[in-house]
């Protein structure tokens, strides 16, 4: 089995914020494969299903950001994930709006949900799939992730980074998280 977290906060106030793109993802990805996320389990909202004949568990933890490694920790607890198993939706300020990074390891780069997740992990090595936010241009990093882009073409590259995060998932389901990193990763 697969375990895909998507990192967010819950909540109409965070819906559409640039912290919640992992969030974002997960929906597109629910929606394309048809696995509805409406369980409370395991601290999260969470799904079970199929995709292209591997078992997964999608999670949107409740814990906010900041503690997405303790959704994680049990739901890999009570299924017996390995944390090569594990899958990473998340947002990335040095990656640029519309692009995403996979990777199989890394630093948490001061996001502190990546943190969270080290730290149960005790590990950098888990795939992730980092979606492009960019770097504010003004002080206020709180300001910056917990909103949306206002201008249009910035606030649509975003939205396309989201969607790529969605096929590139997809992708490395299909075929395998190498070849989706020798397809995405430009």
């Amino acid at each position: 089995m697969k375990l895909i977290l998507g990192i967010g906060n819950f909540g109409a106030l965070y819906e559409d914020t640039r912290h919640n793109s992992g969030f974002q993802a997960l929906d597109l990805f629910s929606l394309d494969l048809d696995i509805p996320i409406d369980k409370k389990k395991f601290k999260s909202l969470c799904g079970k299903g199929k995709a292209f004949e591997e078992d997964v568990l999608l999670l949107k933890p409740l814990t906010y950001v900041n503690l997405s490694g303790e959704a994680l920790k049990e739901a890999m607890q009570f299924y017996k994930i390995q944390k090569e198993d594990v899958i990473i939706l998340v947002d990335d300020l040095d990656t640029k709006p519309g692009q995403i990074r996979l990777r199989f390891k890394g630093a948490a780069g001061g996001h502190n949900g990546l943190k969270s997740i080290i730290s149960v992990l005790g590990s950098e090595e888990f795939k992730r799939i980092r979606i492009g936010i960019g770097r504010p241009t003004h002080p206020g990093l709180a300001n910056f992730v917990l909103s949306a882009p206002k201008e249009q073409a910035e606030y649509d590259a975003w939205k396309d980074g989201i969607s790529k995060a969605c096929a590139a998932l997809e992708y490395s389901l299909k075929y395998s998280f190498d070849k989706a990193m020798n397809q995405f990763n430009h």
